[in-house]
């Protein structure tokens, strides 16, 4: 009989400590993302990210071989007129 009277205060404690309390608004379950679409939208995202990385690099490589480029032909252009004012002045001493 103790036993019993022991159970019935150690049950009424813990049903009396709990309390229910039901949310006012409904709690929306989170949508789940199958694992295919998951993964083929983060792979498009890595090939997005990459490509555009890629291009900014290869754009920048390219201005800075273009920059390279212009100035060579701008020294040739010097050199060229150099040897030609210096083949003049021969030519004006013969």
């Amino acid at each position: 009989m103790f036993s019993r009277q022991l159970i019935t205060r150690i049950t009424n404690k813990r049903f009396a400590s709990t309390t229910t309390t039901t949310p006012l608004t409904p709690v929306a379950k989170p949508k789940k993302i199958g694992a295919f679409r998951g993964g083929f939208i983060g792979f498009l995202l890595g090939v997005t990210t990459t490509g555009i990385g890629s291009y900014y690099y290869l754009l920048e490589q390219y201005k800075l071989a273009n920059t390279v480029v212009v100035s060579d032909v701008l020294a040739l252009q010097s050199s060229i007129s150099n040897l030609e004012q210096h083949i003049k002045s021969l030519e004006e001493r013969k």
